[in-house]
């Protein structure tokens, strides 16, 4: 896992079914619950597997994660994934 500095500046995609949902740039953030979090709270809401591209400009690396959106959950419930991880899973 690639480490994220809070002065690092990310470009973040998340998309659906090949259709966008939502594009940030964003820093300030130090991990990728963080990231994910920021993703939840500004995407549309949509259900279902959602494809976040994280680019890391600073530092010049990227990664890809799939993430499970469920209809009604948003980041303001603060709700912890079942399986204790800090970002959510396939697996949960």
């Amino acid at each position: 896992m690639t480490a994220i500095h809070r002065t690092d500046l990310l470009q973040v995609t998340a998309q659906t079914c090949g259709t966008v949902l939502l594009t940030l740039t964003m820093s300030g953030v130090s991990t990728l619950s963080d990231v994910f979090r920021q993703v939840r709270s500004s995407a549309p809401a949509e259900t279902g597997i959602v494809t976040v591209k994280l680019r890391n400009r600073t530092q010049g690396w990227t990664q890809q994660h799939n993430l499970v959106f469920r209809q009604g959950q948003r980041e303001s419930s603060k709700a912890k994934p079942a399986s204790g991880d800090s970002y959510p899973s396939l697996f949960a």
